[in-house]
């Protein structure tokens, strides 16, 4: 009895304090009892989905007054805080542990308490991902990690169970466009969501291309042709140990046409298209490369080279130094160049041609020794614009060098060693003293070739003499390489800028221009000579500078009779001048610029004033030379 009294004391403290008792059991051998049914289907459930509709049912047997059964939902069996009796409810989204607490007659608590657990199950959308496969099929991938059942359906078609973390590929039914996926639970088949994805595709699978290999320091480097971007591809080396006789070695992306790869240096290869679902086999291949393994080794005079190969192209093309030297047969594997220079270095490579696929070897550089000397040069020898001898020796071939010598007089210089060309800029230019030139070539083991045969270029000189009262320019030149009798030789008139004014045929070794222009004060002449061979060689450039000259009559009459009545200036060459005639005071009486200017010996309209005037002419010729001259003239009547 006492312990009883204690349990009702508290009891009635707990009522009095409201929310103090959080949470209590529930009431035993009270015969209470509820089920928890699905709204939609009207089906008994013992696990809840996140946001399910769900109605509650007493089980108890027993007469419950419906306006005093209450419900509560809560994390734990709650005995106060009753305030609904509606029995049509909403599952929380929350996933996790529900309590569902029924207490009947009275929403104080006082009533009996009877509460069920149940597990709520979340129902987000199924995760999942679709890759587009040859026209067909697809492949679905499930990611999701919610659910523990999934059913896979494509377009129509039925629907699939699968089992989580699947990934599988799929026959496309006719007409199809999306991929449903739906996800369930075992322990509460109700609680199920779907998601669906638009069906992808892919274009018509075609056959890619192998264009080229090439063996680089870094490895094999591969391109490809017709690749498509959306599907997946498969380098694969030839192994007769494989089933298919191919081992797969890289995947390549189908966006690349370039493809390094890092290891091997030998082998044949091909690539093979396939996709997510591997549905396309081995339809879709490549011809197949084989590697080219490429060696050489100098020898006297030549450089030999060998290769290995696992195929028979249909040729082989050697190249040095970038440029093909030599297309072989198929069934070679090796080549002799004997086209070298002692002590140059070259470079080569070896291509298999077989079909569209061409496979370039690795480049091997090596340096050739001691063989044949160098072949004898031909020289020309021409003067430049600057009078600048420009020497050049032909055939120059790769790592020889050229070394240039002028014979003048007695004396014999050596210029200097250069590559095929040299400039001699210290020839003093008389034609009373030829000179002449040779070369030898030297290989890069020091082999001399003999001397060149001697290149004389034509020296010219020009001066200017008057025949028949008009200016002329006579013009002489030595023969080209010292007494040539088969060269032909052209004179030329130039402009100061190098442009050719006139170009006339010449023979002999001397020509006189009866005809030089007359409105140009400094006259420019230049020799061409062809050899017997096609060669073209120039002379040195001749500048000629004629005088400038001023005429004046010593007098002049003004009378009318329109003989000598102005004074007027005449003379050649009178482009920029200044005249200026003063009276015996020294007053300035004409002033000229122009041969157009004439005094009729009036000064400010007044008639002209017998006596001696004196004048002062300045001009600057072509050449920039200042020339000043004074003198007099006398006015009559």
């Amino acid at each position: 009895m006492k312990l009883r009294a204690f349990l009702l004391l508290i009891f009635t403290l707990c009522l009095a304090l409201p929310g103090a008792w959080a949470q209590c059991r529930d009431t035993p051998n009270s015969g209470a009892c509820f089920r928890v049914f699905d709204e939609a289907t009207r089906q008994e459930v013992t696990a809840l989905c996140a946001g399910q509709r769900i109605r509650l049912r007493d089980c108890s047997g027993r007469p419950l007054d419906p306006a005093k059964t209450y419900y509560q939902f809560g994390g734990t069996t709650l005995c106060s805080g009753f305030q609904d009796t509606t029995t049509t409810r909403t599952v929380p989204a929350t996933p996790g542990l529900l309590v569902i607490s029924q207490n009947t007659n009275s929403s104080a608590g006082t009533g009996i308490i009877f509460s069920r657990r149940l597990t709520v199950y979340a129902t987000p959308a199924p995760s999942f991902s679709v890759t587009a496969c040859a026209p067909g099929r697809v492949q679905v991938a499930l990611t999701d990690r919610t659910y523990d059942r999934f059913t896979v359906q494509i377009g129509s078609g039925p629907a699939q169970p699968v089992a989580p973390g699947t990934t599988a590929s799929y026959v496309v039914p006719a007409g199809a466009t999306t991929v449903r996926v739906r996800g369930s639970y075992a322990a509460a088949g109700l609680c199920s969501a779907e998601a669906s994805q638009p069906l992808p595709s892919l274009p018509t699978p075609v056959a890619p291309q192998l264009l080229s290999l090439i063996t680089q320091p870094t490895g094999l480097q591969f391109t490809f042709g017709s690749l498509l971007a959306q599907y997946q591809y498969v380098l694969e080396t030839a192994d007769a140990a494989q089933p298919g006789g191919y081992r797969r070695v890289a995947e390549v992306p189908g966006s690349n046409s370039t493809y390094i790869l890092a290891s091997p240096t030998t082998g044949c290869f091909r690539l093979r298209l396939t996709d997510a679902c591997e549905s396309v086999g081995a339809r879709y291949v490549t011809a197949e490369g084989c590697a080219v393994q490429l060696t050489a080794a100098a020898a006297a005079g030549r450089n030999e080279l060998r290769w290995t190969i696992g195929s028979t192209p249909t040729s082989f093309e050697v190249s040095r130094d970038g440029q093909v030297v030599a297309r072989l047969a198929g069934a070679s594997r090796s080549y002799t160049d004997a086209s070298v220079v002692c002590g140059s270095e070259y470079a080569y490579r070896v291509t298999a041609i077989n079909g569209p696929v061409t496979a370039t070897s690795n480049e091997i550089r090596v340096r050739a020794v001691t063989g044949p000397p160098p072949p004898t040069p031909t020289l020309t020898a021409s003067f430049d614009l600057r009078n600048r001898v420009v020497l050049t020796a032909e055939p120059a071939p790769a790592g020889s060098q050229a070394t240039f010598s002028r014979e003048q007089g007695n004396a014999t210089v050596v210029l200097g060693s250069a590559q095929g060309t040299l400039l001699d800029s210290a020839l003093t230019v008389a034609p009373e003293l030829p000179a002449c030139y040779t070369a030898r070539l030297q290989d890069g083991c020091g082999q001399t070739s003999g001397p060149s045969a001697a290149a004389c270029p034509v020296i010219l000189t020009a001066r200017e003499q008057e025949t028949a009262g008009q200016s002329a320019v006579a013009l002489q030149w030595t023969p080209l390489d010292a007494g040539s009798t088969t060269a032909r030789y052209r004179l030329l008139l130039l402009a100061a800028d190098g442009q050719v004014l006139r170009a006339q045929p010449v023979n002999g070794l001397e020509t006189l221009d009866l005809t030089p222009p007359a409105d140009r004060q400094v006259l420019r002449y230049r020799l061409e000579a062809t050899s017997s061979t096609g060669t073209v060689s120039y002379s040195n450039l001749v500048t000629l500078v004629r005088p400038l000259r001023l005429v004046l009559p010593t007098a002049f009459t003004p009378n009318g009779d329109g003989l000598n009545d102005v004074l007027e200036v005449k003379g050649r060459f009178l482009t920029s001048y200044l005249l200026i005639l003063r009276d015996r005071n020294g007053r300035e009486v004409f002033r000229s610029t122009s041969r157009r200017e004439t005094w009729d010996g009036r000064v400010n309209g007044a008639a002209p004033v017998p006596g001696v005037y004196v004048f002062r002419f300045e001009a600057t010729d072509e050449t920039g030379r200042v020339i000043v001259q004074n003198g007099s003239v006398t006015l009559l009547r």
